[in-house]
């Protein structure tokens, strides 16, 4: 007779009930679902800015600077590059 106070699994019984694991389960899955909407709008925030920056916006300002004028040039040396 084999029953479940005799058997060697006896001590492996479950801590939580089958339906606490499910809820647990459930709440984990749509705690990553928002984490994984919530990162996809801010991915398609980041895209559309990004387009919005570089499809000549009239708010995109170019800068324009000023010459560079070289004052010194560096001896020139045997050395070998790398």
């Amino acid at each position: 007779m084999n029953t479940t106070e005799t058997s060697p699994f006896a001590a492996f019984q479950p801590l939580l009930s089958t339906s606490s694991r499910i809820a647990v389960a459930l709440v984990v899955a749509g705690v990553l679902a928002l984490a994984s909407i919530g990162a996809q709008r801010a991915s398609h925030q980041a895209v559309q800015t990004a387009a919005e920056s570089f499809s000549g916006h009239p708010a995109h300002v170019q800068a324009t600077l000023a010459p560079v004028q070289i004052v010194v040039r560096r001896a020139n040396t045997d050395a070998k590059r790398i």
